[in-house]
């Protein structure tokens, strides 16, 4: 499963979906931060539920990661 880079202006946002160990899927955005900034700066967000399929579970971290965003706007 390949990680996926979604960026405005000033943040970005590495979105990626992981198997879980009983199976369902998790989506996690694994970094948010500032351009420029150091990579030990990220700000790890995750999903709140899981997902039987990889599908759902990268649609609701897409979702996760631009709401993200859209916050750190300036």
């Amino acid at each position: 499963m390949e990680d996926e880079i979604y960026a405005t202006h000033t943040h970005l946002a590495r979105v990626r979906v992981m198997k879980t160990v009983t199976g369902p899927y998790r989506g996690i955005v694994v970094h948010l931060r500032r351009v420029g900034a150091e990579p030990d700066s990220d700000d790890p967000h995750e999903t709140e539920q899981e997902f039987a399929c990889e599908d759902q579970a990268r649609d609701a971290a897409r979702a996760l990661a631009s709401k993200l965003l859209k916050e750190h706007e300036f």
